[in-house]
């Protein structure tokens, strides 16, 4: 069974863009998405797509897979693989991968491919369990951005909520996201370049923690 992961970037408060953008500029952010997804494919809906500055697309090193309901069958175009439905783009990671990749460090599942959004391939992705050659997401990287009283971020656009498991292993009741626990999670840093950007175009501190979690 290959290995399916999501990886996005929210505040403390789940915003994970807005207005079709994201509301912060975060260098060691892109620097730490660029390390977890190179060599993978990367599956995304067109909006995410279009949302990448066009020097970036596709972007280097993966194999770019975007949905769009638009066509009908995949098509390749402007240097990435274009499919009409998750289901197709993850029959397109696969034969991009080929083998599944081998796990290496304890406690660290490899991963073969990524979601990398926007919201509602995030929510499809992350609600079923029958996931073509998959099956479900096993692996979530999120970064979490801290926001300081009186300069929370709004935004349209909201993270996937996840139930983490509490002492026991074990979550109470269900939830569509299934249950999650946290295997690693950085100390929290403030960004010497970064920052977030509130609706008036203000500038406001940025801090910054990497979290790593794993389906139960």
């Amino acid at each position: 069974m290959y290995r399916l992961g999501a990886i996005w970037t929210q505040t403390d408060a789940g915003i994970i863009g807005r207005d079709g953008d994201m509301p912060w500029y975060a260098p060691e952010d892109l620097a730490h998405f660029k390390k977890v997804t190179l060599g993978a494919p990367v599956i995304m809906g067109r909006r995410t797509w279009e949302s990448l500055p066009p020097r970036f697309r596709p972007l280097p090193g993966r194999t770019n897979i975007v949905i769009s309901r638009s066509v009908t069958e995949a098509e390749e175009r402007d240097g990435a693989l274009w499919v009409p439905s998750l289901d197709a783009a993850l029959y397109a990671a696969r034969d991009a991968v080929g083998a599944p990749v081998e796990a290496t460090p304890a406690d660290t599942a490899a991963v073969d491919a990524w979601i990398i959004g926007g919201g509602s391939v995030y929510a499809e992705a992350l609600s079923r369990t029958d996931l073509p050659t998959f099956g479900r997401v096993e692996t979530v990287e999120r970064t979490l951005f801290y926001c300081q009283e009186g300069n929370e971020i709004t935004g349209d656009t909201r993270a996937p909520e996840l139930q983490l498991a509490n002492s026991a292993g074990s979550c109470e009741g269900s939830s569509p996201n299934g249950c999650w626990r946290v295997t690693s999670e950085s100390a929290w840093e403030n960004s010497e370049k970064g920052y977030l950007l509130d609706e008036s175009g203000t500038k406001n501190p940025m801090y910054f923690s990497f979290q790593r979690l794993e389906r139960i």
